[in-house]
């Protein structure tokens, strides 16, 4: 009777593992559901709105809109990586094998799909920089530094293509006239 007990506690144990597995994905699931809504961002229409509405000069974009396109921008940007974050994980493990990294990074999706998730960071970082610019032009300090912390802290560090299309650069110029701070800032490593 006591092996039968073992027997049933063993097979019962990986059950109940799964069970909660299960629920635990499907609460991430409605969680995920409940933050990003129930319909894709349409990529052609996130890069005509913020196409259009930075075609204009700062002070004349709408705030409201530009909330939305970072919004939008940002939840896409967000889709996109769950496969690229796959594939970066894949490649992390795999770092030692040459060969199984270059297979991967052969692979055309690969950067189509980085190509994808820069171009939505840059619309977001873009509509958050605007944003910044729209609040210090209104008076609203503290709002504007958030606005440029944000455009600062999600954009590519380096400014490998000069700083009039760094976005992080812009945004620390405008953080560090705020807080009265000089100093040159980092632009871009070069040999």
């Amino acid at each position: 009777m006591l092996i039968l007990t073992s027997m049933v506690t063993v097979t019962l144990l990986p059950i109940h593992a799964y069970a909660q597995e299960s629920v635990s994905l499907e609460e991430q699931r409605t969680k995920q559901l409940q933050e990003l809504g129930v319909l894709l961002p349409d990529p052609v229409a996130i890069r005509s709105a913020a196409e259009a509405e930075f075609a204009k000069p700062v002070a004349e974009q709408d705030a409201d809109l530009l909330k939305e396109i970072a919004s939008d921008a940002n939840a896409y940007s967000n889709l996109v990586s769950k496969i690229t974050d796959e594939y970066n994980d894949y490649l992390r493990e795999n770092s030692r094998y040459d060969f199984v990294t270059e297979e991967v990074r052969k692979a055309p999706i690969v950067n189509s799909l980085l190509e994808l998730d820069s171009e939505f960071k840059g619309i977001r970082n873009q509509a958050y920089l605007n944003l910044g610019v729209i609040a210090m032009d209104d008076g609203r300090e503290m709002e504007a530094f958030l606005f440029f912390n944000d455009a600062y802290r999600l954009s590519v560090f380096s400014c490998a293509e000069g700083v009039d299309n760094c976005i992080r650069y812009q945004a620390e110029q405008y953080m560090k006239s705020l807080l009265g701070v000089d100093g040159d800032s980092y632009v871009h490593w070069q040999r």
